[in-house]
């Protein structure tokens, strides 16, 4: 089984990126997170982005996990902020339910601010609507909108990674929230048992604090947050025109579960849908390495490959 047959077209996804940049004609399009100039702030560019958490959510509610629910929105947006370098400001929440629950809802909106309290982010507000012709009763469905801040002479662009440059991968705690409609369906036909699912549902990590240390000291290229599209579909977005990441996936942390998904998706399939272990791609110089390494400790931080000069390929595995 594929992540097309188990109901989401990534080809569909990337054609209606295509066209909504044709329409929209927005340099913000393809990129981690959009840029908002304003004359009030002249030095610094305003920096917005909003997620879900997938249909990661249905089993979250099934095994009760309204924390981690929590914390996979705000990652899913304040992990595409840092692509950019931008420091997060306030966040805002809407919770979409059948029916309202006091006691979920308030657990999820106290572990929205306690989680967004660790990266000096305000829960600005939200939104509760009751949906219950629309929602199945006994769910509801998440987003989440970001606003930061970026002084314009920070910003990480694509624009600045050199031939030589290294790139430095920091491991995720699993799929984070990324690939579920897939997972899901494997667990139905009984291909991952309920441990397995399980096993996939851990948190999704936040980098926020560490990138963010890391380009005020101006220690890094650019950043690359691994989600939809895999490892590739996402570096590419970083690497200009004519050169080439090329990284090894040998280099990955073991992560049983990945393993798991791919003998049972195929070795393409999983690299396409899940990030395989990869949470965020670092690209810094080579003697910004030990300093990238250092401060994202908590990461696992390893050498996941290099920039080469190649002008077919923005990404290049050497072997899977």
């Amino acid at each position: 089984m594929d992540y097309e047959q188990a109901g989401v077209s990534i080809a569909k996804a990337d054609a209606l990126t295509a066209l909504i940049q044709k329409e929209v004609k927005s340099e913000n399009i393809g990129m981690f997170a959009g840029i908002y100039e304003h004359p009030v702030l002249p030095d610094y560019y305003l920096v917005g982005c909003t997620d879900g958490v997938g249909t990661k959510i249905i089993p979250l509610i099934k095994y009760e996990l309204i924390e981690t629910a929590a914390v996979d929105l705000i990652a899913m947006s304040l992990n595409d902020m840092i692509c950019l370098g931008a420091a997060p400001l306030f966040f805002l929440d809407y919770f979409a339910t059948h029916s309202l629950d006091v006691e979920v809802t308030s657990r999820f909106v106290k572990a929205l601010k306690d989680e967004l309290g660790k990266y000096n982010c305000t829960l600005l507000g939200g939104e509760t609507a009751e949906l219950n012709d629309l929602v199945t009763e006994g769910h509801f469905d998440v987003g989440g909108f970001a606003v930061g801040l970026v002084k314009k002479d920070k910003m990480l662009r694509k624009e600045t990674v050199r031939a030589g440059d290294v790139v430095v991968g920091l491991k995720s705690s699993g799929p984070h929230s990324n690939g579920y409609t897939l997972i899901r369906k494997l667990h139905e036909k009984g291909l991952l048992s309920e441990y397995e699912l399980k096993q996939t549902l851990e948190p999704t990590h936040l980098y926020v604090n560490e990138i963010l240390k890391l380009t005020e000291e101006n220690a890094i290229r650019v950043c690359a947050n691994i989600t939809g599209g895999g490892v590739a579909g996402n570096l590419e977005r970083v690497i200009p025109d004519g050169l080439c990441a090329e990284v090894s996936a040998s280099s990955i942390p073991e992560n049983l579960i990945f393993k798991k998904l791919e003998e049972l998706v195929g070795t393409e399939e999983a690299y396409k849908t899940f990030n395989m272990g990869v949470g965020m791609c670092v690209i810094c110089s080579p003697d910004k390495v030990d300093e990238v390494i250092n401060v994202c400790q908590a990461y696992a931080p390893f050498i996941f490959g290099s920039i080469i000069e190649n002008y077919q390929d923005k990404v290049r595995f050497l072997e899977k």
